[in-house]
């Protein structure tokens, strides 16, 4: 009997246990639903930032903020650290607020703050509206840049040559596009336009190219002209033959 009874308090005791247990759980699913649950840290940006943005440059701009975020909701990877994007730039845009997925940052900056291609030089050229497609472009476009040549002379014969225009660079990635606002004074006090309100004129393109079109391109800006044809979204421009001024009006 003593067996018994011994055996039916420890039970008791077990139950007791069980039952404590259950409710401390309880209490603590009750008190995280409270809560939102456990909270975790990540980093989201304060601004969009476009494909291939350099991140250093952001971190310096204090471009990004900590917020905290239930645990149930964190993407996978999400950033966690200003270390993670540090050296780094961003495969695809990332809105202003949303959680950052490290599958879309990259590893160190490929090609500088400019993201040059392999194989590519950066070089930036001035143009007016007109011939830069009335400032409707911008990074990460693609163009082709048509050269136009005047008042040149064949070296063997000394004939003067016609006046011809070909596509220099049938499919060119621009890497910057920079709009210079415009200042006006009036009445001794100084008035800043916005970009849409600024004077035409003044588009400043980066453009990414091989090393031979480079020498190309500078070429014809010291002694022709140059136009720049905005491409469809993934699209190739064509190579054509050069077309003279008989060849316009035949």
């Amino acid at each position: 009997m003593k067996g018994r009874g011994l055996v039916v308090f420890l039970a008791l005791i077990l139950a007791t246990l069980a039952t404590a247990g259950v409710f401390m759980y309880s209490r603590g699913v009750e008190e995280q639903a409270k809560t939102g649950g456990t909270m975790v840290q990540v980093i989201v940006s304060k601004v969009d930032l476009p494909a291939r943005t350099d991140l250093d440059q952001m971190i310096k701009d204090d471009q990004f903020r900590v917020i905290q975020v239930p645990e149930g909701v964190v993407v996978d990877g999400a950033i966690t650290s200003l270390d993670q994007l540090a050296g780094k730039s961003n495969s695809v845009a990332i809105l202003a607020g949303e959680q950052i997925p490290a599958a879309r940052i990259s590893g160190n900056v490929p090609g500088g703050a400019l993201a040059i291609p392999k194989g590519m030089e950066a070089i930036t050229v001035s143009l007016d509206a007109s011939r830069g497609v009335a400032g409707a472009i911008n990074s990460g476009d693609q163009v082709v840049i048509y050269g136009t040549y005047t008042d040149f002379t064949d070296i063997a014969t000394g004939e003067k040559l016609p006046t011809t225009t070909t596509v220099l660079v049938p499919t060119a990635e621009l890497l910057a596009v920079f709009r210079p606002v415009s200042t006006t004074t009036f009445g001794g006090g100084d008035e800043t336009q916005s970009p849409s309100e600024q004077l035409p004129g003044s588009l400043a393109v980066t453009v990414a190219l091989s090393p031979e079109d480079t020498q190309k391109f500078v070429f014809t800006m010291e002694t022709g002209r140059v136009w720049f044809g905005l491409l469809p979204p993934d699209e190739n421009g064509q190579p054509l033959q050069p077309i003279s001024f008989a060849q316009v009006v035949k």
